[in-house]
């Protein structure tokens, strides 16, 4: 089983059982509060019932967002996730509304301190704190935004039933219209999380960067590896908790390929074995040198460095200026160094194919000295392999 069935099955899971507490939870306060003829219990019940119906997209998003990349979705399917919870936050929103609503406009006259609507509110104070921290730990081991939000909507439901048990207790004191404070403190509750969730999920819906000490602890692990300098360009968005990364660094200036493909890999590793928000991290490696192309972006030529012949032109002129030492000379091995805009190279040859007798030093000599005149080679140097 992948990782992400896992995460997906766990959300599931997490999901069903606590839809089955807010279906029972919910018709419990209701029933209480229709007995009681209170309107902050029968407000608290639909708040718990708007719990199961939040569930339900939670469910669906929470089957289909852990879905691997696919031809349509190259960065997988988080973003349903996102969407979901704005969808949520905006369904959440009406009903703070319509609680509000009706309970400035009931009459209080008629409620009644029972105890079996008081036990409903315990019982729910307590089991809603108990889902809270069940979804949550869940949430946060799989790093779901939407399993932690769904979490604190289950806390604040735990928070508005102990808003309505003190207007109970206000109406059993003589103070009718403490239920009416009751259910707007309620309202109040919902609102304030509804518009926390839409707000910070829209601000993931157009890639706002995550929280900047993250990605300073990010640069900080970075350039906590040898050899790996000065990470910088870093950028980031987050989809569903998640963060995705792309990233410069700069390694040694006569870093092969090879080298520079490995340290960027050991970064990314390291970055995402310390960070475990982060789900993927693209890694563009720069060399030490000082070249900086930002300036020329603007300008009507190309920047220095790329005014410099590329490889297949540095390969044809290699092929012509040094057609005399064919021989031993590996002209499809030589290796280019674009360092401070100009070009170095590091011509390869086999001391194995030399003719018997011949001078290496004499050879070499001969090999730069038909560079020589190569106007953009500011640098050339020749490397002799010594097979057995």
């Amino acid at each position: 089983m992948t990782k992400q069935q896992q995460e997906q099955d766990i959300a599931v899971r997490v999901t069903l059982v606590g839809a089955f507490w807010d279906g029972v939870l919910g018709l419990a306060k209701i029933v209480a509060g229709y007995f009681s003829q209170s309107q902050a219990l029968i407000a608290d019940g639909i708040h718990s019932l708007s719990d199961l119906v939040t569930d339900v997209f939670v469910y669906f998003a929470s089957a289909n967002s852990r879905k691997g990349p696919d031809e349509n979705h190259p960065y997988g399917h988080l973003r349903f996730e996102t969407l979901t919870t704005v969808f949520l936050g905006m369904v959440l929103m009406i009903v703070a509304i319509g609680i509000a609503y009706d309970s400035l406009t009931a009459t209080t006259s008629a409620v009644q301190f029972t105890w079996y609507g008081t036990a409903a509110l315990l019982v729910t104070i307590g089991v809603k704190e108990a889902i809270f921290h069940y979804t949550k730990r869940a949430g946060d081991q799989i790093n779901s935004k939407m399993l932690v939000a769904n979490a604190w909507h289950s806390r604040s439901d735990a928070l508005s039933s102990i808003a309505v048990l003190v207007g109970l207790v206000g109406v059993y004191f003589g103070y009718g219209w403490a239920d009416t404070v009751a259910s707007v403190v309620v309202a109040l509750l919902i609102g304030k999380m509804a518009i926390s969730m839409v707000w910070e999920n829209l601000a993931e819906l157009v890639d706002t960067a995550p929280d900047p000490k993250l990605i300073e602890q990010i640069k900080e692990t970075a350039n906590s590896l040898k050899h790996v300098m000065a990470p910088h360009d870093v950028r980031a968005r987050s989809m569903a908790g998640k963060v995705y990364l792309d990233m410069h660094i700069h390694v040694p200036s006569h870093a092969s390929v090879s080298e520079g493909h490995y340290l960027g890999d050991l970064v990314a590793y390291t970055i995402k074995k310390a960070h475990p928000q982060v789900e993927d991290v693209m890694v563009h490696v720069d060399t030490d040198d000082t070249v900086q192309t930002e300036s020329f972006i603007h300008s009507s030529g190309r920047p220095p460095h790329l005014q410099l012949p590329a490889r297949y032109q540095v390969m044809a002129d290699l092929g012509f200026l040094l057609r005399q030492h064919t021989k031993y000379v590996d002209i499809p091995n030589t290796r280019l160094h674009y360092l401070n805009n100009r070009l170095e190279i590091e011509v390869v040859a086999n001391s194995k194919a030399v003719p018997d007798g011949a001078n290496l030093n004499k050879l070499t000599a001969g090999i730069l000295f038909d560079l020589q005149n190569t106007a953009y080679i500011s640098k050339a140097s020749v490397l002799w392999l010594f097979a057995d």
